[in-house]
């Protein structure tokens, strides 16, 4: 489970430095779904689930906030955005 934290903190991280705010979103969808997924094949109660989603979303969110506020220390921001 510590891996996969690493993974999606890296991912918003990434996110944060190279993609703008709405391929942002999609990354959010498909982790959302993957999520719902992760928490119906490991039968989840709704509280359980819940708090996964939330967690997720908070990492991936964070950490592309982080991404976002090294983008702009790092200078010219318009040669890495991708979207």
């Amino acid at each position: 489970m510590k891996t996969a934290v690493i993974a999606i903190a890296l991912l918003g991280f990434v996110a944060g430095l190279v993609v703008r705010l709405n391929m942002f979103i999609g990354i959010l969808v498909l982790l959302l779904l993957l999520c719902v997924g992760y928490s119906i094949a490991n039968h989840f109660g709704f509280l359980k689930a819940a708090l996964t989603i939330v967690g997720v979303q908070v990492v991936a969110q964070g950490s592309y906030f982080v991404g976002l506020v090294v983008r702009s220390f790092v200078g010219n921001w318009r040669n890495w955005v991708l979207f």
